[in-house]
């Protein structure tokens, strides 16, 4: 096979591996490129007079606007497929983690064991006000009870639902979630009350967070070790506009005006919860 086509089956290959964050970061990466391109295909087709409404153009100008025109109708078409194709790696994402949480480690879901539930997940600090943000979207207290929102009428967790809080038993399932959504925090938690025991963890009634781990190094430069939270706006692409919050190095956190930083002691103040240094 030629060194090209060995590169594209590569690629080809690598994509199919490739899961929803690591997509996301990708499109972000490519959207500033995506703008300049176009920017630049406007400027040909009006310096070609592919703009220009001659009745009888040249061969330079009909070339230049069958061009502008392939363009406008292509460009579009592939980042909505992009976008599509993002959400199919979500949808997969959710049916292998609901599969691999799903079988019961005991046949009868009314004899629930009696044990200590205590796991591991990952969070997101989002909102003005630092809050516990889940990555479904769903905020909670460090001491909190669930609630479905789906079915009002049962308390959670119920079997055929999916409501309730979930924890994963083993630590290094938490961290390969954390590494594919490097923008999250790995917290500590304990599980209360009602309770189902699955393969890979737990879903619970109540949970409190006994802890949250910092990252090791700044999560902007990746270099530097973290020093203080900043508050920044972000745009989800299958979701609206949030705030998050995020932990810098002193250097990627200078701009930031005062009202959207904290210390390390003030986000504890402000979740509730403590701070752990890896």
């Amino acid at each position: 096979m030629p060194i090209f086509g060995r590169a594209l089956l590569a690629c080809w290959v690598n994509n199919l591996r490739m899961d929803a964050a690591s997509a996301e970061r990708k499109l972000g990466r490519f959207l500033p490129k995506f703008f300049l391109a176009s920017c630049v295909a406007l400027l040909l087709a009006y310096l070609f007079g592919g703009l220009s409404d001659d009745s009888a153009p040249s061969l330079l100008q009909n070339f230049s606007r069958q061009f502008f025109i392939l363009y406008t109708v292509l460009a579009p078409t592939f980042f909505i497929a992009y976008l599509l194709y993002i959400e199919v790696l979500r949808t997969r994402e959710r049916k292998r983690i609901i599969a691999g949480n799903s079988k019961l480690i005991y046949d009868d879901a009314f004899e629930l064991p009696t044990q200590d539930m205590h796991g591991y997940k990952i969070a997101l600090i989002t909102g003005r006000k630092p809050t516990l943000t889940g990555l479904t979207g769903d905020t909670y207290e460090a001491d909190d009870t669930a609630k479905c929102e789906m079915n009002r009428e049962h308390v959670p967790p119920v079997a055929d639902c999916d409501c309730g809080f979930y924890a994963y038993l083993d630590l290094r399932a938490a961290e390969h979630q954390l590494s594919i959504n490097p923008g999250a925090f790995l917290i500590d938690v304990d599980l209360f009350g009602v309770g189902f025991a699955y393969s890979r963890g737990f879903r619970a009634e109540s949970q409190l967070v006994n802890s949250m781990a910092l990252p090791k190094r700044c999560m902007r430069c990746k270099v530097f070790r973290p020093e203080q939270f900043v508050r920044t706006f972000k745009l989800g692409f299958n979701s609206f506009a949030y705030w998050s919050w995020e932990i810098r190095c002193r250097m990627c956190s200078h701009s930031f005006k005062d009202e959207d930083c904290l210390s390390l002691d003030q986000m504890t103040k402000e979740l509730k919860i403590k701070l752990v240094r890896a």
